[in-house]
């Protein structure tokens, strides 16, 4: 006789088509968002609202300034593990915490030696124009979002090639959310000093030393992460 008894020799039913899905479905689904997700949210804003608006600005000949800001690890190793809405929420709301840390809390939090800047507020340098608004908010939303979705296809970071495609898909996204910023600028501030030839300088000198934070920094993350807490466990 056919049963679901767990107690039962019998053979199992087959769940019939359109029927409630099971848990396995839910937790399979990048969009599942369980206690687990919820959690990681909540600790990844926490965590990001304290450094997203930690950079380093390196003073290179001639003259330029190129702006690193490694904090944008901690959205896309959450969106990364989390699925999608984990990353857009700690990119978003992390980066709105943050702006309210560091510009009431650590405001006066810098140093530098004439070539390398470390603040803890995105200063209006001028790679930095529109991160403190509205398009910083999305922009850093988006990057997590993003690497979210590199969950569609990769649960496992073991692999040169996986680690490879998810270092890429997070490079494509923190240039094209860099370029958003940048040219959005050129119409919120509504500056003659800061021009489409500005704004194409700040897209080069602000996504070219973030792309290490996606393509080095963030995969080695990932393969620590799978060797020490992934490794010997079911990935959905």
């Amino acid at each position: 006789m056919l049963t679901n008894n767990p107690k039962s020799t019998g053979t199992p039913r087959i769940p019939q088509r359109g029927g409630s899905p099971s848990l396995y479905g839910k937790q399979a689904s990048i969009w599942y968002v369980g206690p687990s997700q919820v959690i990681a949210a909540i600790v990844g804003v926490a965590l990001y609202g304290l450094f997203s608006h930690v950079n380093l600005i390196f003073i290179l000949p001639p003259g330029t300034l190129d702006v690193f800001l490694p904090a944008l690890l901690i959205p896309l190793f959450f969106g990364v593990i989390f699925g999608p809405w984990v990353g857009l929420v700690v990119g978003g709301f992390g980066f709105l915490l943050g702006d309210y840390v560091a510009n009431m809390w650590l405001r006066d939090l810098s140093w530098n030696n004439g070539y390398l800047f470390y603040g803890s507020a995105l200063l209006n340098f001028r790679d930095l124009f529109g991160w403190n608004g509205v398009a910083g908010y999305l922009v850093t939303a988006m990057i997590g979002l993003v690497a979210g979705l590199t969950r569609i296809r990769i649960r496992r970071y073991n692999t040169a090639q996986a680690l490879a495609t998810v270092g890429v898909a997070c490079a494509v996204g923190i240039t094209a959310g860099t370029a958003i910023v940048v040219y959005s600028t050129i119409w919120l501030y509504g500056s003659s000093f800061y021009t489409l030839r500005e704004a194409s300088t700040a897209l080069f000198d602000t996504a070219l030393p973030n792309l290490l934070v996606a393509l080095v920094a963030l995969p080695l993350v990932l393969f620590l992460y799978d060797r020490l807490v992934l490794r010997g466990k079911k990935t959905w």
